[in-house]
């Protein structure tokens, strides 16, 4: 694993406008609205205007670990990631832990953790209520692919509710493929649709 993480920090211009030693694995569907728009990836790289902010993807750092916590405790509640979970992950997977800010406000994160072999799965992104609707998510989905690709993962897998539409059209688009979907993934009547793509 490259240990080079200056090297990975991405300036875009966009438009501006969980407390338990286990944790059940989530993904970005978590933060999709009921009126089946992604707020993830809702909004577009091509409608920044004049209100542009700087946007940077980097590797998280122990200085991110309370507003994240912060986040997911908005959008999940009892079952959110702890601060302690961020900061095993920091410690466990320092290279696969990106956080997304904007105007130099943390703004969300993705966390790439090893499965067997040569695979990763991405195990979390979240952007957090407030910068939602400004197309971070389809920004750090792009990078968390990009840094899993220079630690030299050779595939990149994911889970999503099957019912996730918005989710499942981002995913795509970034070249996942679905493989099957299974039942009871994260616990009883929590069935998830497996994708998979190729780095």
């Amino acid at each position: 694993m490259s240990s080079d993480t200056s090297s990975r920090d991405r300036v875009y211009q966009v438009s501006s406008n969980r407390e338990r030693a286990s944790h059940k694995l989530r993904y970005v569907e978590g933060s999709a609205p009921a009126s089946g728009e992604c707020r993830l990836c809702a909004g577009s790289l091509a409608q920044a205007g004049k209100n542009d902010v700087p946007v940077t993807v980097q590797t998280a750092g122990s200085e991110d670990i309370a507003r994240l916590a912060f986040f997911e405790k908005q959008l999940y509640n009892n079952d959110a990631y702890s601060s302690l979970f961020f900061y095993q992950a920091l410690r466990q997977w320092p290279s696969g832990f990106l956080t997304i800010k904007s105007d130099e406000k943390v703004a969300g994160y993705s966390l790439v953790v090893p499965l067997e072999g040569s695979r990763a799965t991405l195990m979390s992104l979240l952007i957090g209520k407030s910068f939602q609707g400004q197309g971070l998510g389809q920004v750090l989905l792009e990078q968390a692919i990009e840094s899993a690709t220079a630690d030299q993962w050779h595939e990149l897998e994911l889970s999503v509710s099957p019912d996730n539409a918005p989710a499942i059209k981002l995913y795509k688009r970034a070249g996942f493929q679905s493989v099957n979907t299974v039942k009871d993934y994260l616990g009883p009547s929590e069935d998830r649709l497996i994708m998979r793509r190729t780095l």
